[in-house]
């Protein structure tokens, strides 16, 4: 007995030794697996990772673009909604688009994953709108499969709004692109007429749900900068949500967070919004916000009239040019 131990611990540091030995030459041929890199932004600190063939120019590259997109994203209101997240770069091969795929994975801590093919060069991979997108979904818990409309509404306006605040996108390619989306929700509320706490992920619902959400959120920021001359906004209160509710990696409802809200802003307004949107077969009127801020549609897109005072509030949502 006494040699069967003595065999079973040699055979377990010759395994342990092996697997050493492995991982080791596992980080010499493939170190783009094993590596990551840290990044500081504000308050916060980024684990980035890479996964597949990148060559140091490429990492460095990507490297800068990651903390471009989350100093937008702190822009939003001067943190990064986590003080500790994880970025997992994934090769990608396509040429369709730069990053053709982004998720936020969620469990114990939150992980945001990009896929990106650094052969479009550095511009064209800094104006795609993925990244934002991604880690503007760190504002808020994910609300689940019945609240996506909240969560993808959020990132989708943030998508926008944020590039634009940190000059990525210009004030005009800022609405303009809020208004393409917001028709596109349109155009798949009208095909699927329904209410939207009904609407799922069939084919042609995507649309309605990610601007739905948005138009949502567009409506609240203007509701609270309205009801509090330009005290509040939904940048102050996500920062309050920050600060008490963050970091949350469980699935919340969106009910829960939109009382929340409520509580936090000492308003009635996200109730309200939410009342209005959750039962509607019809897509939100956001043509009424758009006219609030002076913005006007027309063949050619948007333009702006010329009123000082719905210039400033336009201006205080976007700050840019």
């Amino acid at each position: 007995m006494e040699n069967t131990k003595v065999t079973f611990k040699s055979s377990k540091r010759s395994l342990r030794l092996k697997t050493f030995l492995l991982i080791g030459l596992l980080s010499l041929l493939i170190p783009n697996l094993i590596r990551a890199e840290s990044l500081r932004v504000k308050n916060s600190r980024l684990e980035v990772s890479f996964s597949g063939s990148f060559n140091q120019e490429q990492r460095q590259m990507l490297l800068g673009w990651i903390k471009e997109m989350a100093t937008s994203v702190t822009d939003i209101y001067g943190e990064f909604p986590l003080d500790r997240a994880k970025v997992k770069l994934v090769r990608s091969y396509s040429w369709r688009e730069p990053v053709p795929w982004g998720e936020v994975q969620r469990w114990q801590q939150s992980q945001v994953v990009l896929h990106v093919n650094p052969e479009f060069g550095y511009q064209r991979v800094r104006g795609d709108w993925t990244a934002v997108h991604e880690m503007s979904h760190l504002l808020l818990p994910y609300a689940g499969e019945r609240g996506r409309w909240l969560s993808e509404g959020l990132a989708s306006y943030y998508q926008n709004i944020a590039r634009g605040n940190s000059g990525l996108l210009s004030e005009k390619e800022t609405w303009q692109k809020l208004f393409h989306g917001f028709r596109r929700g349109e155009r798949s509320s009208k095909r699927y007429p329904q209410p939207l706490s009904k609407v799922t992920r069939r084919r042609g619902s995507t649309m309605r749900i990610y601007w739905s959400g948005a138009a949502y959120f567009l409506k609240v920021d203007l509701a609270l900068r309205q009801a509090s001359n330009g005290n509040q906004s939904l940048p102050t209160v996500l920062k309050q949500y920050k600060d008490c509710c963050l970091p949350n990696h469980r699935p919340t409802s969106a009910l829960s967070i939109v009382s929340k809200l409520d509580e936090l802003s000492g308003t009635g307004i996200f109730s309200k919004e939410y009342e209005q949107i959750i039962h509607s077969k019809v897509f939100p009127d956001y043509r009424s916000a758009f006219e609030d801020l002076g913005i006007k549609l027309g063949w050619g897109g948007v333009s702006f009239t010329v009123d000082p005072t719905k210039e400033q509030l336009r201006r205080a949502i976007v700050k840019s040019d």
